[in-house]
């Protein structure tokens, strides 16, 4: 639903059809109507468009986390862990994994160590996956359901809040 608001913020009008301004009618045309009177000025405020953008917004930074995290590297996290944890099940029993193998030689580790080591890594970020997902689909009802734009606003300065501390726990940085 859009709204068209004066200097006050008062509502003039609002209506669900699509509305434009029309320079050349110095007016806001809805349905062919001439809307408003064009010798005031008047805001136009598009509340799903508002909310779309917000939700938008949220699943960007969750992206970009992802990225900053792991990048294109995910089905190589999964491998690695998949086969540590394959020889931790087996008593850390020769053959040693690849992936595993790969991790022990660029750190200077048993092959035991290594594989502890990524399942550790592993489980901390499920468990930060876990979390940012919950935030995310949690904001973004919370935006589709905000009432007006200091409700929207209020979502949105907790979602950064939350964006800033995930970064900073995941060894990010800044945005």
């Amino acid at each position: 639903m859009w709204t068209l608001k004066d200097s006050t913020g008062a509502v003039v009008l609002s209506g669900t059809l699509p509305c434009s301004f029309v320079p050349e009618l110095r007016g806001w045309v809805t349905d062919n109507q001439l809307l408003g009177d064009p010798h005031k000025e008047l805001t136009y405020d598009d509340w799903p468009a508002q909310v779309a953008v917000a939700v938008a917004r949220i699943d960007a930074d969750v992206d970009a986390i992802y990225s900053a995290a792991i990048g294109l590297r995910q089905a190589e996290y999964e491998m690695a862990e998949r086969q540590a944890q394959a020889f931790v099940d087996a008593g850390y029993e020769p053959p040693v994994p690849g992936m595993v193998q790969s991790w022990a030689n660029a750190k200077g580790w048993p092959p035991a160590a290594a594989a502890e080591d990524i399942l550790v890594v592993a489980t901390q970020w499920r468990g930060a996956q876990e979390l940012i997902r919950t935030q995310r689909l949690l904001r973004k009802e919370q935006a589709r359901g905000a009432v007006g734009p200091a409700g929207l606003a209020a979502t949105m300065a907790t979602w950064t809040g939350f964006v800033a501390a995930a970064r900073a726990q995941l060894g990010l940085g800044g945005v």
